[in-house]
């Protein structure tokens, strides 16, 4: 029986952030957190629409014609951000903005624990991105320019990959998303790899997600194998990872995404 990946793309739900510190985590991927609106983005022959919690929501039309231009294959559902951070000079740099409104609810004094805490951190940056959701929304609708980011692959030509190892559904998106202007695709790296987290925080962004290699997709669940970590503000060192303090091997990175140990 053929399905329609629109009735995938609706029936969506995100995962979230875990219980586990990131050192705890098998094998891990690192990423930029890209902030923005999570979303899953549907294209079937060219044809792309873009969906959150079951609906289908308004983007420019240049976006959904770029999403379907920029496919490769016959039909797939992504999931991704939309953000404006892809615009500005060097991966996620972005200007200073205007706090986000406070998260919907208050935390007690006896769970504010060590901003590290792998759960608070998780929940704290479930609840930043649904405050911010509803002026996305409307920025959207009325045609502002946002990127989209593309962090994973969960269906492909008829085929359901949330049950594929994340590392075998980041290689697979790799290979049938062009990337442009309004079509990007996350950069990530095992943290022993040339790209340092503490890269991505010198450049602007807020959060580094670690996740397993071998982790698969819980929709609409807590990710076991998922931590959301302070990103850290790298030393000069870290614009060239390649290099170590003495030109050798690069710096590694702390499990739980700190800065890299001397």
């Amino acid at each position: 029986m053929t399905i329609d990946p629109r009735e995938i793309a609706a029936a969506w739900r995100p995962q979230y952030p875990g219980r586990r510190s990131a050192k705890d985590i098998a094998d891990p991927i690192v990423e930029p957190d890209w902030a923005g609106l999570r979303v899953v983005a549907m294209v079937d022959r060219g044809t792309a629409e873009v969906y959150r919690y079951g609906d289908r929501i308004d983007v420019p039309a240049s976006l959904e014609e770029a999403l379907g231009y920029a496919f490769e294959a016959v039909d797939g559902v992504v999931e991704g951000h939309l953000t404006k951070r892809a615009f500005d000079t060097g991966v996620g740099a972005y200007p200073v903005v205007d706090p986000v409104a406070r998260p919907i609810f208050s935390m007690p004094r006896f769970l504010r624990r060590d901003n590290r805490d792998p759960y608070i951190v998780g929940r704290r940056h479930q609840a930043d991105e649904e405050s911010r959701a509803l002026a996305l929304l409307e920025a959207l609708a009325a045609g502002e320019d946002h990127a989209f980011v593309a962090t994973d692959l969960l269906w492909l030509d008829g085929q359901d990959l949330t049950g594929y190892p994340l590392q075998e559904r980041k290689r697979q998106l790799d290979t049938v998303l062009a990337q442009s202007r309004l079509v990007r695709v996350s950069p990530w790296a095992h943290p022993a790899g040339s790209v340092l987290p503490a890269t991505w925080g010198a450049l602007g962004f807020e959060h580094v997600c670690w996740r397993g290699a071998n982790s698969r997709y819980t929709l609409g669940l807590e990710n076991p194998d998922w931590a959301v970590v302070p990103a850290p503000r790298a030393r000069s060192r870290a614009a060239t990872p390649e290099a170590g303090p003495r030109g050798g091997e690069p710096d590694r990175p702390q499990p739980d995404g700190g800065p890299p140990a001397d």
